[in-house]
């Protein structure tokens, strides 16, 4: 498998699935017949922008085109519950997976040059990106289709403005504090769990129908604590291929 090429392509699906896919797009793309192949098209200029060395090969420009069709036609497909968002993203990861093992032997070219290109070239700073978005982004949603498979009474279709803020914060500030922890000193654990307590001890203030605050439980930034620091740890400790 060609890493270097696989981890691109998977930071390119995480910025084009989570943080550009609005609440603008992410409507259309559910009201519109034609909105899925906008998201489609984001994931599509994401991709080749940060794959950029490797579009020297028209072989590649092809596999790219058809993972995002391939893509769009996944994205038609309701998802039922967390396994069912398990599911979904690991066809997506396996398709990146299948494009970096295709083209296995194929080298980027020295299109990038300078600052640029020492970027582009760095993997962890890649899979740091990678990770962060991950402890945000992907477990925000994660722990929302948890909420929706074991809380009988949730059920709510949109986050709400508090829930998804918050979570994104309590993520961000866990994996900033615990890749460090881990890489020069414990002793940013200590404030790696001051957010998550706090917004649960917050939460803890159900005053909401479904039993939630503004759509938050304690439980979700506990959850959150968890997912992060595994994402934050396996990063900060290299702990990838």
């Amino acid at each position: 498998m060609n890493l270097t090429l696989f981890y691109r392509l998977l930071l390119a699906f995480l910025i084009a699935d989570y943080p550009l896919q609005t609440d603008g797009v992410f409507r259309v793309r559910y009201e519109k017949r034609w909105g899925v192949f906008l998201h489609a098209g984001i994931h599509l200029v994401v991709t080749l922008a940060l794959c950029l060395p490797y579009l020297h090969s028209p072989w590649f420009i092809l596999a790219v085109l058809l993972l995002q069709i391939g893509h769009a036609y996944f994205d038609k497909v309701k998802k039922s519950g967390v396994w069912g968002f398990v599911l979904d993203q690991f066809t997506h990861f396996a398709s990146l997976a299948l494009i970096a093992i295709i083209f296995a032997n194929l080298r980027p070219n020295d299109w990038l040059t300078g600052t640029p290109a020492d970027l582009w070239h760095d993997d962890y700073l890649i899979n740091l990106l990678s990770g962060m978005l991950l402890a945000t982004y992907v477990t925000m949603i994660l722990v929302n289709f948890i909420n929706r498979s074991l809380r009988k009474r949730f059920t709510r279709d949109v986050f709400s403005t508090y829930y998804r803020y918050s979570m994104v914060f309590c993520g961000l500030v866990v994996y900033a504090c615990v890749v460090p922890a881990v890489q020069l000193h414990p002793f940013f654990l200590a404030p790696a769990v001051l957010p998550p307590i706090a917004l649960a001890f917050i939460a803890r203030r159900n005053g909401d129908d479904d039993g939630s605050f503004n759509g938050a439980y304690p439980a979700d930034y506990l959850l959150s604590l968890l997912f992060a620091g595994i994402w934050a740890v396996l990063v900060g400790l290299k702990l990838y291929p």
